[in-house]
């Protein structure tokens, strides 16, 4: 009985140290990377390169695509379609220390989006990894679930089952993990819910139905008093939810018709933003029922952008709005620290390392600037070719997804 216990034991360890080399803290899981906020724990990053200089490789990839590249140990995970309403789906994996393919697989969208408008394919959403699986959503209403080799594990159709996606750039949130629980944010014109999923077998575990309509915002998961929260940004209003549950905590009005961005948390506050002549709210966590006018610290409507999400970094709060001007405001108060014209076109949300911040317009041109009070440019970076998907960050190497290319870049400062 106790050399069995032993065993037992040896074994668990075995499986929790096997887990933490796979899904180590260097890695970026899933859309905005380890804690979803689009901050990087990394102390080496590039500051300056160029198509031709501080790219270590570059690999093509098929179809179309705006997901971010997620990173678990030495494989990258992109997704990619074909077309725009429900043709071929693509899952990819490459190697990251050569960008070499791995492993493709193609399956066929199983419903029509319905009024869906050119400009995003069926590949928006990101995918998420927790080491052993990966898993993919896209914009049909097609959830898969594949392990590490590409084998497919399970999959399911929420647009067969509930409804097809009556949405005009068709689904983008991303999808998210807590713990054992795959979460997905389904806001459309037709009966939008949030639902909680197995991740293992597939099965819903709950599913919440939402009045909001029209968001392809990403939900954002928050510790508050020792619970995991779910914050949702949507039509006219932020949502906090029981991750356990799916059951509502709290709302606060404020947000437009129509939300992309994805909230950010710090300090016991959370910051979320929606829509060209919007706002960001500041709301203080842990509230209950209505929280408009007990717990929106402040407001302000500088610079609100329609796609880019914001970085909170060391007490800053930045955002750039899809005409390129930038903004840092303090975060407990919302006041303007500065404002600056980066220039382009945006739609790839920032993201932030080693003390550094990143704004990558719709050109490819990266704009790297110092985080802190005063506006300092470290770096003007073209790589000559359009990007539309938020960057990755890993063990010093910066991930842009173009639209034909991804770059892997390490610059040797």
């Amino acid at each position: 009985m106790i050399r069995a216990a032993i065993a037992r034991l040896i074994c668990w360890l075995c499986v929790v140290q096997s887990s933490v080399l796979i899904a180590s803290a260097s890695d970026w899981p899933g859309w905005r990377g380890p804690r979803g906020d689009g901050v990087s724990d990394e102390r080496d990053a590039p500051s300056r390169w160029s198509a031709t200089q501080g790219v270590r490789w570059s690999a093509p990839l098929p179809g179309k695509g705006v997901g971010q590249p997620v990173i678990s140990g030495d494989r990258i995970f992109l997704t990619s379609s074909d077309g725009h309403r429900h043709d071929q789906l693509q899952f990819i994996c490459l190697d990251r220390r050569d960008g070499r393919e791995l492993w493709r697989r193609n399956f066929w969208g199983t419903a029509p989006t319905l009024r869906h408008e050119q400009k995003s394919s069926m590949a928006t959403p990101t995918p998420v990894t927790d080491g052993e699986h990966v898993w993919a959503f896209f914009g049909t209403g097609d959830l898969f679930c594949l392990d590490r080799d590409g084998n497919l594990v399970w999959c399911r159709s929420l647009a067969q089952e509930y409804e097809p996606f009556q949405n005009r750039f068709a689904m983008g949130s991303s999808p998210v993990l807590v713990g054992d629980v795959l979460i997905l944010q389904c806001d459309h014109w037709g009966q939008s819910y949030l639902i909680g999923i197995d991740k293992r077998t597939g099965k819903n575990i709950w599913k919440t139905d939402r009045a909001e309509h029209v968001s392809w915002s990403s939900p954002l998961v928050v510790d508050v008093d020792g619970r995991k929260e779910l914050v949702c940004s949507a039509t006219f209003q932020v949502k906090g939810y029981d991750a356990a549950t799916g059951r509502e905590l709290w709302s606060a009005a404020g947000m437009t018709r129509e939300c992309i961005p994805t909230a950010v948390a710090g300090d016991g506050l959370i910051f979320a933003v929606s829509g060209m002549k919007g706002e960001t709210l500041a709301i203080r966590a842990g509230g209950r029922g209505d929280v408009t006018e007990s717990h929106v610290v402040w407001r302000n409507q500088r610079n609100a952008p329609f796609v880019p999400s914001a970085i909170l970094f060391d007490g800053l709060y930045y955002l750039v709005d899809d005409k390129g001007i930038a903004a840092c405001l303090e975060a407990t108060s919302g006041k303007l620290v500065w404002q600056q014209r980066l220039g382009g076109a945006f739609s790839a949300s920032p993201i932030a390392a080693a003390g550094r911040i990143y704004f990558i317009d719709e050109d490819g041109t990266t704009t790297v600037i110092a985080a802190g009070r005063e506006f300092n440019v470290l770096g003007k970076n073209p790589l000559d070719e359009p990007v539309f998907a938020s960057p990755a960050i890993s063990r010093g190497e910066l991930f842009i997804r173009t639209d034909r290319h991804l770059f892997c870049i390490r610059s040797p400062d």
